[in-house]
């Protein structure tokens, strides 16, 4: 179990809510440790190419790739990632900021395992846990995004998403296509997004989370809606706004085991509001599916 959090806005995203912006982005990293504190980081793209900030922690790693910058720490989110002045500045300008909070639950507790993860093309986070050949303490986030990295059409990426077995929750973005963002959600992990009154698109792994920041900062957030299992979205940053730019639905697969550890562990802090909007959804699959099977 993992936590995912973060945000895409638009390129002329208000000067006045980048502060409360940065401040919520890192409250949403302190609040996301309930769902791992073996390891963390934030990815930001920004719009020209970066030189890295020094780091003098080996528990801390950052590199910089074109117009990303990329820090990963072993430990908790609040132990390492908030204090250096210039992560709070990065957070503030980047356009988009993908988070995340790990729990162990495959491979080695390493920096080359922390996320946000690079493979190839892809900068991402995932939440969850697939069936996937790992081996030498890697894991299955690992694999997966190396599966869909050659996957560079909404088709081939929906192909990838409908062959996973278990229970994932991702978000990533394109080096070659810096205005998109990826939002997927194939069995059971929980994913949210809200959307800001400066435009922004914001997302998180608990709604809850998001409903917190709407209590804490002037950012007045929409009520968080979750994403259907068997989802891919697609977010575009234009200039004025982020746009939806795909939108595909695809049959969820998860393994037996997995409804027991979603009922232990995914849904820890969820209202009953949020878990009868996802039984209504999950229904609503099911029902969907069972028509296309006939």
């Amino acid at each position: 179990m993992c936590g995912l959090f973060g945000t895409i806005r638009p390129h002329q995203y208000a000067q006045n809510m980048r502060s409360d912006a940065a401040g919520a982005l890192i409250d949403l990293g302190y609040v996301a440790e309930e769902r791992g504190v073996d390891s963390a980081g934030i990815a930001t793209l920004h719009s020209r190419a970066l030189s890295p900030l020094p780091i003098i922690d080996p528990a801390v790693r950052e590199h910089t790739l074109g117009r990303w910058r990329v820090r990963t720490a072993l430990g908790a989110f609040s132990d390492y990632l908030p204090g250096h002045h210039q992560v709070r500045s990065n957070l503030a300008s980047a356009r988009v900021v993908l988070g995340h909070t790990r729990w162990s639950t495959q491979g080695a507790t390493s920096l080359d395992n922390a996320s946000p993860l690079n493979a190839g093309d892809i900068i991402g986070t995932h939440n969850g846990d697939v069936t996937a050949p790992t081996r030498n303490g890697s894991t299955d986030s690992a694999w997966l995004f190396n599966q869909l990295n050659p996957a560079i059409t909404v088709l081939a990426t929906t192909s990838v998403l409908a062959g996973l077995r278990g229970r994932a929750a991702l978000t990533w973005a394109r080096r070659s296509r810096p205005d998109l963002v990826f939002l997927a959600r194939t069995a059971l992990s929980p994913l949210a997004t809200a959307t800001d009154r400066g435009g922004a698109l914001w997302w998180a792994s608990n709604p809850g989370w998001l409903r917190e920041l709407d209590d804490w900062y002037d950012l007045e957030l929409s009520n968080p809606v979750p994403i259907i299992e068997g989802t891919l979205i697609v977010l575009q940053s234009g200039h004025q706004e982020v746009t939806l730019s795909a939108h595909r639905s695809f049959v969820a697969t998860s393994r037996p085991h997995d409804e027991r550890l979603a009922h232990n562990a995914a849904w820890r802090g969820f209202t009953l509001a949020d878990r009868r909007a996802e039984l209504d959804n999950r229904n609503h699959q099911v029902l969907a599916s069972a028509y296309r099977a006939g």
